[in-house]
C-alpha cells in the first residue's frame, strides 16, 4: 500500500453518495504559475474519427484543462500525438504520428527501383498557452514521450525493426535536453544479459519518479505476459516489480507523487455474466507487493493529489461524450468516487484519454 495517509472516511454504506463533491473533478488541482492548464489529454472528435491513422485509429489532438474544468485545444492538426507535460506545466513534449510517405513518381530515366527511407519521427516542444512548436529531436520510430521532472532529459520508447516487415521491438531510450542528439538505449544489452532478464518485445507507459532517479514502464514479453519494470536511467539496471499473465493487460502506469507506489490498471476479460473483472492496483516500489484499491474501472488513471489521496480518469462509456471521474481514498485504503462531470462538450469532444497532470498542479 501507499505510504500516503488516507484522509477520507468512506467505509459506511452511504459514504459514496455523501462524498460526492460539486461535480468538478479538476477542482482539487491548482493553477501553475503563469500557465493556463492544470492537465492535458488526448481528445477525439467526430472529425478525427473520419481521418483514421494506421490500424483504424481515429486521429486526435492534445487538449488542455483549465482550472474551472473547461478545455481548449493545444494542437489543431489531428496529429495523434504521444506526449507528456513537464512538471512546471510550461512545456508539452510530443511526437506526432507521422503520415505514410507519398510514393515517388516512377522514373523513366532509371529503371532501378529505389525504396524511399521512412521519414524520421519528430519530437516537439509545445508551449501550452500559444501552441507554438519547436523541434527538439528527429529519430526513427519514436513512440511514447515522458519528460524528466527537472526537464533535463526525455524518456522515449523507440522501435527497432526486425528482419521481417512490420516485426521488431520497442525499448526505452533517453535523450538529453536541450541538445539535439540521438536517443541512447535503456537498459544496456550487457546489463540485461548479466541478469538473464527476458527481453521485451514492446515497452510503453513511461513514467518518472518525482526525484527523476527512476523510470518505470510496462514491458510486454514474447509470451504476451506483461511486467512493470523500474530502471535506473544512469546505468540501465532494471527490476521487475509486478507481472501479469497473458490474459491480463496492464492498461496504464503512474508514479505516486511521493515516489512510494506505482498505479496500474489490470484489464481482464469480463465474467460469463458480463460483469467487469478489471481492477486498479497499487504496487509498493520498495517491496513489490500489490494491493487492489478499486474494481470495475478501465482507463488511464492518474494520481490527482499531492498526497496520493485522489485518482482521476476519463470515462468514455457514453456514445457521444466523455466524462471525467475522480475517486478519493477511504480509511481502508480503497477509493470511492467523489465527483464526475461531462467534459469538452463545447468543443465537440466525443472521447478522451492519456490524461497527464503536471506535479505543480497537485495540492
Amino acid at each position: 500500500m501507499s505510504a500516503c495517509a488516507p484522509t477520507i472516511d468512506a467505509d459506511s454504506p452511504d459514504a459514496p453518495q455523501a462524498l460526492r463533491a460539486d461535480g468538478a473533478p479538476f477542482a482539487g488541482l491548482t493553477q501553475c504559475e503563469g500557465q493556463p492548464f492544470v492537465a492535458v489529454f488526448r481528445g477525439f472528435t467526430a472529425d478525427g474519427e473520419l481521418m483514421e491513422k494506421a490500424g483504424s485509429s481515429p486521429s486526435s489532438d492534445i487538449y488542455g484543462v483549465r482550472p474551472d474544468g473547461s478545455v481548449a485545444r493545444v494542437t489543431t492538426d489531428l496529429g495523434s500525438y504521444e506526449f507528456g507535460i513537464a512538471d512546471d506545466a510550461a512545456t508539452i513534449y510530443a511526437s506526432p504520428d507521422p503520415s505514410p510517405p507519398a510514393s515517388p513518381p516512377p522514373s523513366t530515366a532509371d529503371a532501378t527501383t529505389v525504396t524511399p527511407s521512412p521519414p524520421a519521427d519528430r519530437v516537439l516542444a509545445i508551449v501550452p498557452a500559444s501552441g507554438q512548436q519547436t523541434l527538439v529531436l528527429e529519430a526513427p520510430d519514436v513512440g511514447g514521450v515522458a519528460p524528466a521532472p527537472d526537464g533535463s532529459r526525455l524518456g522515449l520508447t523507440v522501435f527497432t525493426a526486425g528482419e521481417q516487415p512490420d516485426v521488431g521491438t520497442s525499448a526505452p531510450a533517453l535523450v538529453d535536453l536541450p541538445a539535439v542528439a540521438a536517443p541512447r538505449s535503456l537498459p544496456p544489452a550487457a546489463s540485461a544479459a548479466r541478469r538473464a532478464e527476458p527481453a521485451a518485445v514492446a515497452t510503453r507507459e513511461l513514467t518518472w519518479s518525482s526525484d527523476g532517479q527512476r523510470l518505470a514502464f510496462v514491458a510486454t514479453l514474447p509470451d504476451a505476459t506483461q511486467e512493470v519494470r523500474v530502471a535506473n536511467p544512469v546505468n540501465g539496471d532494471s527490476t521487475t516489480l509486478h507481472r501479469s499473465d497473458a490474459m491480463t493487460a496492464l492498461l496504464s502506469l503512474d508514479w505516486s507523487p511521493d515516489g512510494t507506489t506505482l498505479l496500474t490498471v489490470e484489464g481482464r476479460a469480463p465474467t460469463e455474466a458480463g460483469r467487469s473483472r478489471d481492477r486498479v492496483v497499487e504496487i509498493d516500489v520498495a517491496t513489490g507487493r500489490s494491493a487492489i484499491v478499486l474494481r470495475g474501472v478501465r482507463g488511464d488513471l492518474v494520481y490527482s493529489a499531492a498526497d496520493g489521496s485522489r485518482l482521476t480518469m476519463f470515462d468514455n462509456s457514453a456514445e457521444s461524450s466523455t466524462v471525467a471521474r475522480t475517486w478519493s481514498r477511504s480509511r481502508g485504503g480503497r477509493f470511492v468516487e467523489t465527483s464526475m462531470a461531462e467534459i469538452g462538450a463545447d468543443v465537440s469532444l466525443v472521447s478522451g484519454d492519456r490524461l497527464d497532470i503536471p506535479r505543480c498542479a497537485l495540492r
